[in-house]
């Protein structure tokens, strides 16, 4: 299964709770090999991202 993700908010860019519970979505979606595409409106660190694939 793929899953195609929007949000404004990832790790290490938090703000309020979006991006921990984004990142918490996405490491147990991970585990079900479940691979996950996540869109953010900006550049990220790929540090924290090893596990998803990013588009900025």
């Amino acid at each position: 299964m793929k899953v195609f993700m929007l949000g404004w908010e990832f790790p290490p860019f938090i703000s309020g709770g979006l991006g921990t519970a984004c990142y918490g979505l996405t490491k147990a979606m991970n585990k079900l090999d479940v691979g996950v595409t996540f869109v953010l409106p900006r550049s990220s660190d790929r540090e924290h991202s090893t596990h998803v694939k990013m588009l900025t």
